[in-house]
């Protein structure tokens, strides 16, 4: 007789999930895709920048559109149910955020994962004791995998059991063949391997009963399922295996697998139910093992593809009970899977299925002011007061009763800043608007800040002077994406860009309590549309800045705001501006520098343009231009606060600046047109050369090749000529 193991060895090839180890990461919200997406580094729209323990009982700013993971957590806060400690933690996995090794989002090839190396190793140097042989790097998944065949828990798991079988049987020839077995086993997780052999003749019922869970493994992991379903079956049907218990558990996994290998995507219902049939014994046992707790959710997942609205309603009340269940970030997961499935009729009967789909987003089924209010005065819940104040709009102004509850909400509660945001965007006046974001402003530095920045942009939409805009468009909490982060937030840049005339955008940019890096940034921007809004007074004012920022410009400087002639001016403005690509015209929400702006006037510029994503190539647009490397803001309305004749000069200036071409075009054109005035002007050499490398080889630009005929004409043995051997 074979010796029996003291337990059932539940986990040795298939890692059960109840017995998986959280992996270790952090919370990193950045950008997974490219900046140009909708929404900017300062505000991500799909999740909040931070998530303290505190945010679980006051989740400051409830917002329409956030991602499902963070709405139930919110949901929670306001219904009076916040999550303690353990759920918070068993939630962290599941939050968008989160980052490991495995996050595909995040760019990262999941069999970097630690704590798979950790496991691997382990394997590695048991088997070693074990007396199998050396072995090379094990290949546990195809080339472009994303999904891991062989996960940490199944090499984890078959150490702990040949360490059960060294200390029950030594290290013989007997368990030599087990590991040469298991090593067959793993030889399939990349692709279709070697089998392990049957166990030779003699063998002991423990190696014979291990050899055929090791084959009915290895059937699964090169993806031969119904084969791997039949082998398990008859694991399960004798009495004596060891792994008799669990396998009923695998063949239902086999059958999912199978279901789910479909091109069109469909599952096969009768392989769903087969599977389904294997597990309710296993999921419905009394006993609470691990083996039950898999088994639920491996049934779980069944029903999510074949009975969505089953699914949902009930999670609906699981999640909303007092004490959400141990697998509370699957749920939350799984949730959101099983509302996008089920009909706008059925979850609108739920409890936090009915006002999900009123906060997922602006454009969400049932996402109307009318059915928000009406649960709002139906219920008197606060989850229905957030979602009713999320959908009012200033053009359909609500209830005054709605407004009264906000109002009378207190400090305490985990609706207050959300009311106060809500409050602050219906004002009827922009006094009332701006004194309560000044108020929410205070309760810094308990507001995070995402909130200080939404009340911000609330403030900047309803200024009453240059004095507001100054307070309101310095932002908090930037994410860099290359290089350095963008100075200014989409709306901020917006209004900066298009909101105010010339000579309040350089008193703003003087103003002392702008923080350096904006302050440059507008003073920069003012500087540069002086020369296409013909305002040297403009550009004499902030010239002291512009010497000091830009090293080297200070003798072009002094010449251009020294020359009478308005042409000349023009044409010396012009190559100051095409020699330092760093004064740019616009503010940009999306790209900082790579690189000191100053240098970017040196050969560092390159003809293939591969810095065309950053401001380094800032010529491919001016004041009027679409930007190449974000996305297009349209211009906010004329500011209240400005008087008719200030509004009616923003008003000209932007026709101006809409009316240039891109910024190479325009400087070139400018260039050239003092070239013909002054052919050997030695300030040209270092103009034409930039211009040129501007165009990324387009040879066909209208003034490409007349630039490099000139520079080469007279400028032959000029620094700047040379390195501008080709126009292309």
């Amino acid at each position: 007789m074979h010796k029996r193991i003291g337990a059932p060895l539940f986990f040795m090839m298939f890692g059960l999930a109840a017995m998986s180890t959280a992996q270790a990461g952090e919370r990193r919200c950045t950008f997974y895709e490219d900046p140009s997406a909708d929404g900017n580094v300062f505000e991500p729209p799909r999740w909040p920048g931070s998530l303290t323990p505190g945010m679980y009982a006051q989740p400051g700013i409830v917002r329409a559109g956030r991602d499902d993971f963070y709405q139930f957590i919110a949901w929670r806060a306001l219904a009076g149910m916040p999550l303690d400690a353990a759920a918070q933690e068993r939630l962290r996995p599941f939050d968008p955020c989160w980052l490991t090794e495995t996050s595909e989002h995040h760019g990262h090839n999941p069999h970097n994962d630690a704590a798979l190396k950790h496991a691997l190793e382990g394997w590695q140097t048991e088997r070693l004791r074990g007396g199998g042989p050396k072995q090379a790097a094990l290949a546990i998944a195809g080339k472009d995998s994303s999904v891991l065949n062989c996960p940490a828990d199944a090499f984890r798991n078959a150490t702990r059991t040949l360490g059960i079988r060294l200390t029950n049987y030594g290290a013989d020839a007997t368990l030599r063949d087990w590991v040469v077995g298991q090593d067959a086993v793993f030889a399939n997780c990349a692709a279709p391997g070697a089998m392990p052999a049957d166990a030779p003749a003699g063998a002991p019922d423990w190696l014979r009963m291990d050899r055929a869970y090791q084959q009915a493994a290895a059937h699964f992991y090169r993806g031969a399922y119904p084969e791997a379903a039949a082998r398990f079956d008859a694991i399960a049907q004798d009495a004596a295996s060891p792994w008799r218990a669990i396998a009923p558990y695998l063949a239902a996994r086999a059958d999912v697998r199978a279901a789910s290998a479909a091109d069109d995507g469909k599952a096969d219902a009768a392989l769903m139910a087969s599977a389904l049939k294997r597990l309710e014994p296993l999921a419905d046992a009394s006993t609470d093992t691990p083996l039950r707790t898999d088994a639920r959710r491996l049934r779980q997942l069944i029903l999510l593809r074949t009975a969505p609205a089953q699914v949902l309603a009930r999670l609906d009340t699981e999640l909303g009970s007092a004490a959400p269940s141990a697998n509370i970030g699957q749920d939350v997961r799984d949730y959101s899977y099983a509302w996008r499935a089920t009909a706008p009729a059925e979850r609108g009967q739920l409890g936090y299925g009915a006002w999900l789909a009123v906060m997922r987003s602006a454009r969400a089924a049932n996402a109307s002011p009318a059915e928000a209010l009406r649960q709002w005065e139906a219920t008197q819940q606060l989850p229905w007061l957030v979602a009713a104040l999320t959908r009012a709009t200033p053009q359909a102004p609500p209830p005054e009763a709605l407004l009264t509850a906000a109002q009378a909400l207190a400090p305490a509660s985990p609706a207050y800043l959300t009311a106060r945001y809500h409050l602050a965007r219906l004002a009827a006046s922009d006094a009332e608007a701006v004194a309560i974001v000044d108020a929410a402003l205070a309760l810094r530095p308990a507001l995070g800040a995402d909130d200080a920045n939404a009340f911000k942009r609330i403030g900047l939409a309803r200024a009453r002077n240059l004095d507001d805009v100054g307070r309101f468009i310095v932002r908090s909490g930037v994410l860099p994406v290359r290089g350095e982060a963008p100075a200014a937030a989409m709306d901020v840049a917006a209004f900066l860009n298009t909101g105010l005339p010339l000579d309040m955008l350089a008193t703003l940019a003087q103003q002392k309590n702008l923080p350096p890096k904006l302050r440059a940034e507008l003073e920069t921007v003012a500087w540069t549309r002086a020369l296409p809004l013909a305002r040297p007074d403009v550009a004499t004012r902030l010239a002291p800045a512009i010497k000091a920022r830009f090293a080297g410009s200070a003798p072009l400087v002094d010449q251009m705001l020294a020359e009478p002639n308005p042409a000349l001016r023009r044409g010396i403005s012009a190559m100051l501006l095409a020699r330092y690509p760093g004064m740019v015209a616009n503010v940009s929400p999306f790209i900082g520098y790579e690189a000191d702006p100053t240098k970017f006037a040196h050969p560092i510029m390159r003809a293939s343009n591969n810095l065309e994503r950053s401001r380094e190539n800032w010529w491919q647009v001016f004041a009027g231009g679409k930007p190449t490397y974000g996305k297009s803001v349209p211009a906010p309305a004329v500011p209240t606060f400005l008087a008719a004749d200030a509004a009616a000069t923003l008003r000209a200036e932007r026709a101006t600046l809409a009316a240039l071409p891109s910024g190479t075009d325009y400087l070139a054109g400018l260039v050239m047109e003092h070239a013909t005035r002054e052919p050997r002007d030695a300030r040209l050499p270092q103009a034409l050369s930039m211009l040129i490398r501007a165009h990324g080889g387009d040879a066909r630009g209208q003034y490409t090749a007349p630039m490099f005929k000139h520079l080469h004409k007279y400028f032959t043995r000029n620094e700047w000529a040379k390195r501008t051997p080709t126009h292309r």
